[in-house]
């Protein structure tokens, strides 16, 4: 069955030309409480985003600009896929007004894949196994050093308390 049509006072024009047509200076209730008077049904929310967008804030939708300028040598080395030659990376950088030696795209190059290598947490070569350190002359060279840090007092403390700990454990 077809919807009864309904008399209302609503103008031809949408919701956001109507918020746009309104005062700056309106509040959102006004603004909501103007549209009820002339029968258009508006959210206070809508008020908030439509302004917005009319300033060009952070809700509105985002054209694409000019590419920005490049921002340092390095990052142009960067931002070039690796399997480029440093050649071809000098000439680019050339026609671009930046000037780059072969030996500077291999240290930039390099330095990228040392950070990589350390982000990703190295090889496991070279992973690091701790060792006990007691019983080592550096060991007794490093607690006589913190004693004279924290104090004297200060360390038999913590040791007496380690020593109960261990004794804990042990269950002398």
């Amino acid at each position: 069955m077809p919807r009864p049509k309904t008399s209302s006072k609503k103008t031809t024009g949408s919701k956001s030309d109507f918020i746009r047509a309104q005062p700056a200076n309106l509040s959102a209730a006004e603004v909501v409480a103007k549209a009820k008077a002339e029968g258009i049904k508006l959210d206070r929310v809508l008020v908030y985003k439509v302004r917005i967008r009319a300033k060009g804030g952070a809700a509105a939708k985002k054209t694409p600009g000019p590419k920005k300028a490049v921002a340092s040598k390095a990052a142009f080395v960067r931002d070039l896929p690796s399997s480029t030659p440093a050649k071809e990376v000098v000439a680019k950088a050339k026609a671009l007004g930046l000037s780059l030696s072969i030996n500077y795209v291999y240290n930039i190059r390099g330095a990228a894949k040392t950070a990589a290598k350390n982000r990703r947490g190295g090889t496991r070569a070279s992973v690091a196994v701790p060792r006990p350190i007691a019983g080592s002359p550096a060991a007794e060279s490093l607690l006589r050093a913190l004693a004279a840090e924290i104090g004297l007092g200060k360390a038999i403390e913590i040791l007496s308390g380690e020593r109960a700990r261990v004794r804990a454990v042990i269950g002398r």
